[in-house]
């Protein structure tokens, strides 16, 4: 009798490890830019356990069902629920960052691990660019404000209305280059 039950409590714990082990990563609508600028449709892999995995490394399953991991080198881009994502860098630095504005000023994310006594931590940082720009410029997170003024020239007032003067406010800025852009496409 005890070995019955022996049986049946492993063959529980077997069945729950593989049901959190099938919650570890869905597949959900997404779409690719392949290196030769093809968009592709089909699913990427998301594991809200590993959230920014996906600024490395992504696994994308076309519509016929070939599933294949691609790195930043090897694809131009891809995205999945309004979100949208650009690779940029060379070779092994190569990353995949997330668009958060679109427009004459585009605000991106990216994230890394960093160790801080002896502790894995995830960290963001953000990037101005402007289309055309050669490169990504850092976002100087303790001068934004000033730094967004030379960025909007001509309409400097749209960065007075970010509200943060210490510490860098995602939110503040995407509103903040959010009007900047609009009133920059009507004008």
């Amino acid at each position: 009798m005890k070995t019955v039950i022996l049986n049946l409590f492993i063959a529980s714990l077997l069945l729950m490890n593989a049901n959190s082990t099938s919650a570890q990563g869905n597949f959900v609508k997404a779409y690719m830019i392949n290196a030769k600028g093809d968009t592709v449709r089909g699913e990427v892999k998301i594991n809200p356990k590993k959230e920014f995995d996906h600024y490395f490394k992504i696994t994308f399953k076309d519509e016929a069902g070939a599933q294949k991991n691609y790195k930043p080198a090897k694809i131009k881009g891809f995205g999945f629920d309004n979100k949208n994502f650009i690779a940029y860098g060379e070779d092994e630095d190569a990353m995949f960052y997330e668009r958060l504005t679109d427009g004459a000023i585009i605000l991106y994310k990216s994230c890394f691990l960093s160790v801080h006594m002896n502790q894995e931590m995830r960290e963001a940082a953000y990037y101005l660019y402007r289309p055309g720009d050669k490169k990504m410029t850092d976002v100087r997170e303790d001068k934004f404000k000033k730094q967004i003024q030379e960025w909007m020239s001509g309409a400097a007032g749209f960065a007075g209305e970010y509200t943060e003067e210490k510490k860098f406010n995602v939110e503040s800025a995407i509103a903040v280059i959010n009007k900047y852009n609009d009133w920059k496409k009507s004008n």
